[in-house]
């Protein structure tokens, strides 16, 4: 065909166009925002993710979903996450597990937790309370250390899995205080409750949420939290470090992350969404309701805590010498 100026015009309407991703953020938002949840629906990080897309549509006129991809301790769906376009449309909740702990655990991850993703906002804490059975006979902590230390005695714990929160919890306890105690992992934590309820295991380290029913009804004792701070939904329970139990801290961080290079005006855009949402007193309520404690940080500010994270899970794993089976 000869290359007149009338057919290279024609050629020229009818080639797709690639807008950059720099022109389509001045539209932002302009379609259905997906968030991946790297866990089972249901699960108590459901309850940070809808209330981010519940309140998505009012503040930007879009809609957002909630899509849960769970398995492989998280990573399938953190997976996904890092290799979506970078546009704005595809972001996660993240944790201390799926860019924390498991860079430690997983030889060939499929991902970097530091460099594939941009962080949108740090939202709020999971606090892990040390927990036994209630036919024991333990009703403080330093009865409980002294009985784990007991040549002889036997204690199991369980957790939600190997290389859960809940397992590293109870390994960074035994090296602090010396106590010794065998592993049972379970598919989740509210199996682990209901083993616990069952006299099945002695004790575990579980996340407020999972376990906060059965305190208040009496069912199972809790001897302390593993944070920095006491749990707001039970105020008189004391730390471990207010107990003499030092480097014991456990939170279950939660963030929202976006692919890398993601444009500047969308991050910006998201991350004071976020921060909007998650200061207002009616959504703190509503997460100390859901058992988390409200600790909204910058996208910018929780790169930093990212990283030092990273650093104290992977000098747990390493001590305890934590391995996936």
């Amino acid at each position: 065909m000869k290359l007149t100026r009338r057919n290279l015009l024609l050629a020229a309407a009818a080639a797709p166009m690639t807008v950059p991703l720099a022109s389509r953020a001045e539209s932002y938002p302009s379609k259905v925002v997906k968030m991946i949840v790297p866990y089972p629906a249901g699960s108590s990080l459901d309850v940070a993710a809808r209330i981010w897309s519940d309140s998505f549509p009012k503040h930007f006129g879009q809609p957002a979903i909630v899509v849960n991809q769970p398995g492989a301790s998280g990573t399938i769906g953190t997976r996904a996450a890092a290799k979506a376009v970078p546009d704005g449309y595809t972001i996660m909740l993240g944790t201390n597990q799926t860019h924390g702990a498991n860079s430690a655990l997983f030889p060939s991850l499929g991902y970097d937790a530091i460099n594939d993703f941009a962080p949108i906002a740090g939202i709020a804490r999971l606090q892990h309370v040390l927990v036994v059975r209630k036919d024991l006979g333990i009703s403080t902590l330093a009865d409980f250390i002294a009985l784990a230390c007991k040549p002889g005695q036997k204690i199991n714990y369980g957790s939600s899995g190997n290389g859960s929160a809940s397992h590293l919890a109870a390994e960074m306890f035994k090296i602090a205080t010396g106590a010794r105690m065998d592993h049972t992992p379970y598919n989740g934590s509210s199996q682990v409750a209901q083993a616990l309820m069952g006299s099945q295991i002695d004790a575990t380290f579980s996340t407020m949420p999972s376990v906060l029913s059965f305190i208040k009804s009496g069912g199972i004792t809790a001897l302390a939290v593993a944070s920095k701070d006491r749990a707001p939904q039970l105020p008189a329970l004391r730390t471990l470090a207010e107990q003499g139990v030092a480097n014991s801290e456990a939170d279950a961080w939660t963030a929202f992350f976006a692919p890398a290079k993601t444009p500047p005006a969308v991050m910006t855009a998201l991350t004071d969404f976020t921060m909007k949402t998650f200061t207002t007193p009616e959504v703190r309520e509503k997460l100390e309701a859901g058992g988390f404690v409200p600790d909204v940080t910058s996208g910018t500010a929780f790169r930093a805590v990212l990283a030092e994270d990273m650093k104290r899970w992977a000098k747990v794993i390493k001590a305890a010498n934590v391995k996936l089976e």
